[in-house]
């Protein structure tokens, strides 16, 4: 057995109702680590250009970054991999909260899900064991209600539960897997694909004791570690306002995308800002597993027209998503109320306030009118109307169903030029504009899912935030140099996520070593382990080229570089025509094909995806 890791996969045969244990591939998790590396790479050898994203032989694979469940400082991410229904091609997604933690505890090093099962099911997992039960009570209720059903159920509050709600039934494209009250696998809709197997939840409990090579080592380097999270510069931002507190940067450099791309950020949105909320609405925060940082807040909302006595305040993406993209002036009630639908619901608060954005868009335009929407006027700000189109989206009918096919195919729906759907790859951009932050158009072109801001922080990079020990030098946000710092931090934050580390904890190198080595035995070094990120990163390339990918498909829309000179931007575009060839040049990738090269690959110990490639 190899120490840091259980060795052993749950599969779970849904169409035969059977669940065996699987030997953990060793190569694979030497080389790709775990969470969303390590289920791509399972994904690889199980999908191609034919895999129907919603037919039985489409895998969903779930698994917990390396030290998930140890004693290091904020290592609670885990992710998951298909082959997405929303863009058509590889999809993964990275999510906190403790599912991971659990789920390493329970024995186990990742979990597949196969075929289809007949009726509505969930999986308990406990102390190595696990079995499939009924889910047919559970059918239909919302993701806060199916948590809280099912730890009834086994009176035990500390079960975590990974659940789909009514979105996922219903098959919406985007939808998400939630847990703990809010925490999602979002973007790439792997909540569908679990909806379309009829897998409701996986809970997971247990108290399995992690094989490590040498735990001492490993407690001396992680308090270590801790106290540096603890005292980090970032974690002490991030603890006093959260995710939010990057509103009111985000009005002053143009960042927040408001009237679907059109328009200067709205000042508005300063009301929802993660200031205002520590001021006014604050009352607690609550941390993921292991998280010295507690970044998520406790809001008390006592005024305006949906009030809360104790509720999970909403991320930046959310609040400008379902907020300054369709020009809405909303209250901090509003704002809690539009995530906690989309919660309920369990779709991606990114893709579904994109698609709602464009269609109020296209209503200004003239394109569309009351005739399409089913009565509802998507006047720029109509806050009423953007409370309906999250109930039909959650429902998938009415207008709702076709924002829940995305911006691209609506562009299609309605015979609009293709570059008018913010999107890349089929996937939204999230809430930083690459006018704003020349980087990020890069990172959304490039990434392995679509548009993705998750695979590279460059924002943060280019506003001075950067891991010290990462040799990334940090120039003008508007500079058109940004090729190399994208390819470094890529293969970085592909790294930290097969670990499972917070984005927001910087652990210095050596005392992240010396906990990867204490856990595993592995002696290794900062080279091999960046060269273990840009090995997932260029698999997870090969995978979205095997899947039918492009360099064609490495592009931005038109209307997200369309010049808004009075913001925060100050009419600055990305030159992507600069920058692109730069990055393939740096990546190895083929200029038409855009597939990695065979000495890449080759170069990266990835010999058989090279010739299953046909990489040149």
């Amino acid at each position: 057995m190899m120490n840091g890791y259980h060795g052993k996969i749950l599969i779970a045969d849904l169409t035969n109702g059977k669940l065996t244990d699987e030997p953990l591939n060793e190569k694979y998790a030497r080389d790709f680590i775990g969470s969303t590396g390590l289920a791509a790479r399972y994904l690889y050898d199980m999908v191609d250009e034919k895999t129907d994203p919603l037919g039985p032989d489409n895998p969903l694979i779930l698994m917990p970054g390396l030290l998930n469940g140890t004693s290091g400082p904020s290592v609670s991410r885990w992710g998951g991999a298909t082959k997405s229904p929303y863009t058509g091609h590889y999809g993964d997604a990275n999510a906190g909260a403790w599912f991971g933690a659990e789920l390493k505890n329970a024995g186990y090093d990742g979990i597949i899900l196969k075929g289809k099962s007949s009726k509505p099911v969930y999986i308990y997992i406990k102390d190595g064991k696990a079995e499939i039960k009924d889910a047919g009570h559970l059918w239909g209720k919302d993701t806060y209600k199916t948590q809280e059903e099912i730890k009834k159920e086994y009176s035990d509050n500390r079960v975590q539960v990974a659940c789909i709600g009514p979105a996922s039934e219903n098959l919406v494209p985007y939808g998400n897997i939630m847990s703990e009250y809010g925490h999602c696998l979002g973007r790439a809709g792997l909540g569908c694909v679990m909806g379309s197997k009829k897998v409701k939840a996986i809970a997971v409990r247990g108290k399995t004791k992690l094989p490590m090579a040498d735990p001492e080592k490993f407690r001396e380097a992680s308090r270590k570690a801790m106290t540096e999270v603890k005292e980090g510069f970032l974690s002490m931002i991030m603890h006093q306002t959260g995710t939010a507190g990057w509103i009111d940067s985000a009005i002053s450099y143009g960042d927040g995308p408001t009237n679907y791309y059109t328009a200067p950020t709205l000042p508005e949105s300063s009301k929802i800002s993660g200031a205002e909320q520590l001021e006014k609405y604050q009352t607690d925060s609550t941390a993921c597993y292991g998280c010295p940082i507690r970044c998520r807040k406790i809001l008390q909302i006592k005024e305006g027209k949906h009030l809360y006595d104790r509720v999970e305040g909403p991320e930046y993406e959310t609040l400008m998503a379902w907020g300054a993209l369709m020009g809405l002036d909303i209250d901090m009630s509003t704002a809690v109320y539009l995530n906690e639908l989309c919660n309920a619901y369990g779709f991606d608060t990114i893709s579904s306030g994109a698609s709602a954005a464009y269609a109020f868009y296209l209503y200004n335009l003239g394109v569309i009118s009351e005739k399409d929407t089913g009565g509802l006027k998507l006047t720029w700000g109509n806050i009423d109307a953007a409370i309906e189109l999250a109930h039909q989206i959650g429902q998938n009918k009415g207008f709702g169903a076709v924002l829940a096919g995305g911006t691209k195919k609506m562009a299609q729906k309605y015979g609009r030029p293709s570059g008018e759907a913010v999107q890349t790859k089929g996937l939204e951009f999230p809430m930083h504009d690459p006018r704003a932050y020349h980087s990020m158009g890069i990172v959304y072109a490039t990434a392995p899912r679509g548009a993705d801001h998750n695979k590279n922080d460059a924002y943060q990079v280019d506003s001075g935030v950067v891991h010290p020990d990462l040799d990334v030098e940090v120039t003008d946000r508007w500079a058109d140099d940004k090729a190399i710092g994208v390819v470094k931090g890529q293969n970085f934050r592909n790294l930290t996520d097969s670990l499972g580390i917070c984005h927001f904890a910087i652990i210095p190198f050596n005392m992240l070593i010396d906990m990867i080595n204490a856990s595993t035995g592995w002696n290794t070094t900062m080279d091999e382990l960046l060269k273990a990120g840009e090995r997932t990163f260029q698999m997870q390339r090969a995978l979205s080229c095997k899947l039918g990918i492009t360099a064609k498909d490495d592009e931005l829309p038109e209307l997200a570089v369309r010049p808004i000179p009075n913001s925060g931007q100050e009419g600055h575009v990305p030159n992507m025509g600069k920058m692109l060839p730069e990055y393939y040049a740096i990546r190895d990738w083929d200029k038409l094909s855009g597939k990695p090269s065979k000495k890449c690959l080759e170069s990266l110990d990835m010999p058989e995806i090279a010739v299953d490639l046909g990489a040149k």
